[in-house]
């Protein structure tokens, strides 16, 4: 079957791109690998969200779904393993091995965490090394955890995890924070986070599970071992677009490069939300994501009537 508009990715950006894109009458689909609403899942509250004074994550993503499935989208659960174009069209490959063609996509994928490389995390991921407090959270309730990293997903996740960890350790390799002076100031009075900055983690010990972390003081190089049930990286994202490598769109970190109009250099191919930058200044929040999904249905709906005008 070949559609007018081919969205990868149903998050905040993908989804109000199709929102769009239906009341513009185009035909069109999702793919999507994982869950809708994609890092809102991983999110316990929003509190920064217009129209809501706090909502949690998840519920903010079921909400979504809900309005854009209102327009009867057509959706596949699958997920993109490599993106070409030929002649006009586009071709979408899935591991399920199927194929898609289409006259247009919006490239929405978003991105995935950040991994620390050191010692112990990639043999204890899913023993106590996790990326998702919402999700493994309650693993560890009544016990010691860690989180590293110093934006606010980390401060976010220290203060989520004060609710069920008898002590959450905070471990910055700065000694200043990355994210609004409000949720520092939150995470600041919870007398069960404690702080280590200028720290960095040299490695995750353990044998079946997570049992302690070593941290190193970056001032004077001494090191020291904290007992701990769990880790939680925080510490920054990368952008999921290794299926449109190849088609040379990408910038040097991966992210793919887009103009004002959410346009990329290639014809037809357009890319919204956490995967995409004009800009290395970009902020990566919920309402610029949605800004950009609608930017590019409309830049989409321009595009095919170009396109259409130049035929007759």
């Amino acid at each position: 079957m070949s559609y007018e508009l081919i969205i990868i990715g149903a998050g905040p950006a993908g989804l109000t791109a199709a929102i769009y894109a239906r009341r513009a009458l185009l035909k069109c689909l999702i793919l999507e690998k994982s869950l809708s609403g994609g890092k809102l899942n991983k999110t316990a509250d929003v509190d920064n969200y217009p129209g809501f004074t706090s909502i949690k994550g998840p519920k903010l993503a079921e909400r979504m779904t809900e309005h854009t499935k209102h327009y009867e989208i057509n959706w596949e659960y699958e997920e993109v393993t490599k993106l070409e174009k030929k002649a006009q069209e586009f071709i979408i490959s899935t591991s399920e091995g199927n194929k898609f063609i289409s006259k247009t996509v919006i490239i929405a994928s978003g991105a995935i965490e950040n991994k620390l490389e050191i010692k112990g995390e990639k043999e204890l991921t899913n023993l106590g090394v996790s990326y998702c407090a919402i999700c493994d959270g309650f693993l560890f309730r009544d016990k010691e955890v860690a989180v590293v990293g110093g934006g606010y997903s980390a401060l976010e996740t220290a203060l989520y995890m004060s609710n069920l960890a008898t002590q959450v350790y905070l471990i910055h390799r700065s000694e200043t924070f990355r994210a609004e002076k409000e949720i520092v100031a939150r995470a600041k009075k919870e007398q069960k986070i404690t702080f280590y900055r200028s720290n960095t983690v040299r490695e995750i010990n353990g044998q079946e599970k997570v049992e302690a972390i070593t941290i190193c003081d970056t001032k004077n190089n001494e090191e020291r071992k904290l007992s701990v049930a769990a880790v939680f990286p925080c510490i920054g994202l990368l952008p999921f677009s290794n299926f449109a490598h190849q088609l040379g769109i990408c910038d040097q970190q991966g992210y793919i490069a887009i103009k004002d109009d959410c346009s990329t250099s290639i014809p037809g191919l357009f890319a919204a939300g956490d995967v995409a930058r004009a800009s290395e200044k970009k902020i990566k929040q919920i309402v610029t994501a949605v800004a950009e999904g609608a930017i590019a249905a409309q830049s989409v709906t321009n595009y095919l009537k170009k396109q259409q005008k130049k035929r007759y």
